[in-house]
């Protein structure tokens, strides 16, 4: 379970070993292990905008059953406990954490619903550097490689997929929300960060790593998004993604030209 130590609202608490018990009952012989990882996990918790991340590994797709009882428990859950609204849940089969299109199933925004595995390596880089084991083996014992060049590959579908609610998308429900604006611009920090270290460490961190490492002309762009206080224009976000993508395709070119020349990562990044 969540260490002592750690400090965390006691209604998550709650929420945390209610979930790992329902599980339990619920999937039996088919749940390999729970992982919490995210914000909670990197010392970056908001309690006024976080999320509460999960990954549940399960040996087999859930059954008709075993979905129909999880989503009336998590219903039944959001009358009595508020951060069901902010649990993010991902389910994935053990033999596919990285293969694309593997049956999984999604608990976001208080719904449950199947849906295909976009095998994204972030999250597990993320478990695997901070994440706590709630349940199940440790993630290093069945966590395939995650090697630089499938990072960088999951990176450039992040771009995209902002690219895609900021610019490209007519009628985006997203690029007009305050709220996914910053978690925009701090994702892009968080991009770029990761694209030069190969590693993943949390969007505030990785903002402030900007903050002395981008032009002087997005500083105040990156300072509002870890404010959270203030509507970004969103000109301004659309700006910084066309910088990011820029430098994003300069990184890439860097880090194939330092393979070429076959030197080693540092074993240390920056705060």
């Amino acid at each position: 379970m969540v260490p002592a130590e750690m400090r965390i609202p006691p209604q998550i608490d709650v929420l945390l070993r209610d979930l790992t018990e329902t599980l339990t009952r619920v999937l039996m012989n088919n749940l390999s292990g729970i992982y919490l990882y995210g914000s909670l996990t990197q010392r970056a918790f908001n309690p006024e905008r976080s999320d509460v991340d999960c990954i549940v590994v399960t040996h087999r797709a859930l059954t008709d059953s075993q979905f129909t009882k999880l989503s009336s428990w998590l219903t039944r859950s959001g009358e009595s406990n508020p951060w069901i609204k902010r649990l993010q849940v991902t389910f994935l089969l053990k033999d596919g954490l990285l293969t694309r299109g593997s049956p999984s199933c999604l608990f976001q925004f208080e719904r449950l619903k199947r849906t295909k595995s976009d095998a994204n390596p972030i999250i597990w880089l993320n478990v695997l550097r901070s994440g706590i084991t709630l349940l199940g083996p440790r993630p290093q014992s069945f966590v395939p490689e995650i090697t630089p060049d499938l990072l960088l590959k999951a990176l450039k579908r992040e771009l995209a997929y902002l690219r895609e609610e900021i610019i490209e998308k007519p009628g985006s429900g997203w690029r007009d929300l305050p709220m996914y604006r910053n978690y925009a611009v701090l994702t892009l920090c968080r991009i770029l960060y990761s694209a030069r270290y190969r590693t993943i460490v949390s969007k505030p961190r990785a903002a402030r790593w900007a903050i002395r490492n981008v032009p002087r002309d997005w500083h105040e762009l990156i300072l509002l998004a870890l404010d959270g206080r203030k509507t970004i224009p969103l000109a301004r976000v659309r700006q910084f993604l066309k910088f990011a993508e820029a430098a994003f395709s300069t990184q890439k070119m860097t880090s194939r030209s330092t393979r070429a020349r076959r030197r080693k990562l540092p074993k240390k990044v920056p705060n």
